[in-house]
């Protein structure tokens, strides 16, 4: 036969072992709910409430002496203090072998810091658009880097050996200040199969349309 006064005393000890595991910022109730006015029988870190041994069962607690065969598992959920602390709580209740519920443990824990220290850090992670920006450690590196992408970009486009898409190139590539960079007209021109004279018409058209644009 099964024997609730025994069962009550062994989650003594498991509640004391899980107050003690889970640290201060946990508080684990048992609840024997045989008696709805003082069904509080072992707590730990009952400050987080401001309970103790004695106290009576939560308002989640109450249906369960009208019908005490139902489910009322609770896992995860937001609770609030007195206080102002939020909890993150769980409430399971325990059946006997014929599906009576006769005990109840519920833990509490105290997140109120640790969502404090969330906002902290989404705000701290917070970004707003996404750059491409490259780390080099050495300046070839870096201008093999942008030709590679931009001249991808316009690959199709080149292919057909447009002046106005070698200009659009020219213009992107300048925007980017690649021709800043000593050797950097030699190495567009072979990428483009032009002459170095070339390249440098093209950069003349694209700063006077610079100009014109500033001027406008």
């Amino acid at each position: 036969m099964f024997d609730d006064q025994a069962a009550i005393l062994l989650l003594k000890q498991v509640v004391s072992a899980l107050g003690r595991v889970l640290g201060d910022k946990c508080e684990v109730v048992l609840h024997d709910l045989r008696s709805p006015e003082s069904s509080i029988v072992e707590i730990v870190h009952g400050e987080i409430t401001g309970r103790q041994v004695g106290d009576p069962s939560t308002n989640l607690g109450l249906p369960i002496f009208n019908n005490p065969y139902g489910d009322y598992d609770q896992y995860n959920y937001r609770a609030k203090t007195r206080s102002g602390r939020t909890l993150k709580s769980s409430s399971i209740y325990l059946k006997d072998p014929s599906g009576r519920i006769f005990a109840a443990i519920c833990i509490n824990y105290d997140i109120t810091d640790l969502m404090v220290a969330t906002n902290i850090l989404r705000d701290f992670v917070a970004t707003e658009d996404q750059i491409d920006e490259h780390f080099a450690t050495d300046i070839n590196e870096l201008i093999t880097q942008i030709l590679d992408e931009t001249i991808e970009s316009q690959r199709t486009a080149l292919a057909l050996g447009d002046k106005e898409e070698r200009l659009k190139l020219i213009r992107m590539l300048y925007d980017r200040g690649v021709f800043s960079v000593k050797g950097t007209v030699d190495r567009v021109a072979n990428l483009l199969g032009v002459s170095r004279v070339t390249v440098y018409g093209y950069l003349s058209e694209v700063q006077a349309m610079k100009k014109d644009n500033i001027v406008t």
